[in-house]
């Protein structure tokens, strides 16, 4: 289950928060979601990838759009605590941590899962954040805990019970209420009653509630140092805020200041050597900046990443736009598609590009009275009519590709693979220039092994406007999705250099919340990143004129 190892000889409790955000707050549209739902209510971070737009300013990316009623209406009504537990995960070193990341998963009759996801600060605040995924695929859900850099372990239920609800009552202690989407993601677990096995645990830092406040910030730290305040008193509290660089004691250390962190590329020589001398390998996870900006540095582009930075043929005479694109369809048939994609998102959510954001804007939102297929107790039921609904407007309009495009969604949320694969090789087949269907039929060579097919899907050119000579204009969510694919294409075939470099090209773009990333891909890209760095880390501080050669490289 293991990725990558975080354990760290420091403690890690503030790092286990960041490294939480970072990695599962966000299914990839792939590799993870497939069209099922993730609701997360949470501070995000941004990968490696991103760090340029945060350095200039861009807007931080806010929170996830709320969840549609169905999914909340089956939680809430107490319908997931019926179905049985398939497994429950957590972080290893988590008492010592203070830090518990806990998975509890449910199976579904149809062999999906639906997961809740909990931060648990068991040294003071309870509940921290928490969000869940819906109805996904129990192979998703697996590549989901792959992918999590920190060494994971299975665990009864009943412990992670007893964790949850211990550190919530102990945080209560203090006044300090969990985070509210625990309000609906406490339906996942069982009820607390005595009918749970009660666990011993302990709670609290040396006998008394110690607050790790993020580098990167928390939204309720002010709320927690209040409650505190007023419910412990003066000295009765620790507190460790890694916003100021303070350090509760020895054990706490100040070195995790996020700014610097996050730009490696202002560091001189000495802050390098500082690096290299304090830090193992198997911390080098702790801090993906530094790894990615090592290997910027010390690994030569190949050829074929020289020839296309060097062409820069992904912007010359080619415009990247906001605004919807304009096509030739009738109105009629895109207000039916957008009929269709309402109906396809309100039985199980997804956070999949819409094919109508590219087009015109009218009709790309849900609208009273326009004949919806209501979702009624069975989400199962209204998507079959949907496929209906779908395979009667194919007849009727056979140009269009978007029903072909929601035709293979809808099986694949109905678990129906094979039709779903069969339907995207139709839409590939009908359509060979409609990049969605590229896109997806690209996705399906990649989960058959098939990735030498790949480039001819696209006609054997890597970027869009190679892809599509004729066209000037493309828009974000174009742009994205291509360069996600490349990646993922790249690292399949074990080219770490031209995956990253498809990744990077993304950090000059402005990406509105409108637009999913994938973020299990930039995952994998970081992590594959830094177990390349590793050994180089290894070398620089085992050999001092290595250690000399490596910081040459750094700051040169």
């Amino acid at each position: 289950m293991r990725q990558a190892s975080c354990s760290s000889s420091r403690e890690n409790s503030y790092v286990l928060q960041t490294e939480f955000e970072l990695h599962v707050i966000k299914q990839a549209r792939r590799n993870v979601d497939g069209g099922n739902s993730i609701v997360y209510n949470g501070t995000a971070k941004t990968f490696h990838a991103m760090a340029k737009k945060k350095k200039k300013g861009a807007p931080a990316k806010g929170k996830n759009a709320p969840a549609t009623l169905n999914d909340e209406k089956y939680l809430s009504s107490g319908r997931a605590r019926s179905l049985p537990i398939y497994k429950c995960v957590i972080n290893e070193h988590w008492e010592e941590d203070g830090m518990a990341e806990i998975f509890v998963s449910r199976k579904h009759v149809n062999g999906h899962v639906t997961v809740g996801v909990y931060l648990v600060d068991t040294f003071c605040t309870g509940v921290k954040s928490t969000f869940y995924y819906f109805n996904t695929t129990e192979e998703k859900f697996e590549d989901l805990l792959t992918s999590i850099p920190v060494d994971m372990e299975d665990i009864s239920y009943e412990l992670a019970h007893n964790i949850i609800y211990g550190a919530i009552a102990y945080a209560q202690e203090y006044g300090i209420a969990p985070h509210p989407e625990f309000q609906l993601t406490q339906m996942i677990l069982e009820e607390d009653t005595e009918d749970v096995e009660l666990i011993e645990l302990e709670f609290g830092r040396n006998g008394k509630p110690a607050l790790l406040i993020n580098p990167a910030g928390d939204p309720r730290a002010e709320y927690y140092l209040r409650q505190l305040e007023k419910h412990a008193g003066p000295g009765n509290y620790d507190v460790v805020d890694g916003r100021l660089g303070e350090a509760l004691d020895d054990d706490f250390e100040d070195d995790l200041d996020d700014d610097y962190y996050a730009f490696p590329e202002d560091w001189d020589e000495g802050d390098w050597e500082e690096f290299i001398d304090e830090t193992e390998p198997e911390e080098l996870i702790n801090f993906i900046e530094a790894a990615g900006y090592m290997y910027d540095k010390t690994v030569a582009a190949p050829t074929q990443a020289v020839d296309l930075l060097t062409s820069d043929l992904e912007h010359v005479g080619m415009a990247i736009t906001y605004e919807p694109l304009q096509n030739n369809y009738s109105d009629e048939e895109l207000s039916e598609a957008a009929q269709i994609i309402a109906t396809v998102k309100a039985s199980v959510p997804s956070e999949q590009t819409n094919p109508l954001d590219i087009l015109k804007p009218d009709y790309a939102s849900d609208k009273p009275g326009t004949g919806l297929l209501k979702p009624k107790d069975n989400s199962e039921s209204v998507l079959k009519q949907t496929v209906e609904r779908l395979q009667q407007n194919i007849k009727k309009w056979p140009e269009n590709p978007i029903f072909w495009n929601y035709l293979a969604m809808t099986y694949q949320q109905l678990g129906e693979d094979e039709k779903a694969e069969e339907t995207i090789i139709q839409l590939h087949e009908q359509f060979p220039d409609y990049l969605h269907g590229k896109i997806m039929y690209a996705e399906l060579l990649l989960d058959q092994e098939k990735a030498d097919e790949v480039p001819a899907v696209f006609n054997n050119q890597f970027n869009l406007k190679g892809v599509y000579p004729n066209r000037d204009m493309f828009h974000i969510s174009e742009l994205v999705m291509f360069n996600f694919l490349m990646a993922d294409y790249y690292l399949e075939e074990g080219n770490l250099y031209m995956a990253n470099m498809y990744v990077k090209m993304l950090d000059q773009m402005e990406i509105p919340d409108s637009v999913s990333l994938n973020m299990l891909l930039l995952m994998r890209v970081n992590v594959a990143l830094v177990k390349e760095m590793a050994p180089v880390l290894q070398e620089a501080k085992q050999s001092e004129e290595k250690k000399r050669e490596l910081i040459a490289q750094l700051v040169n």
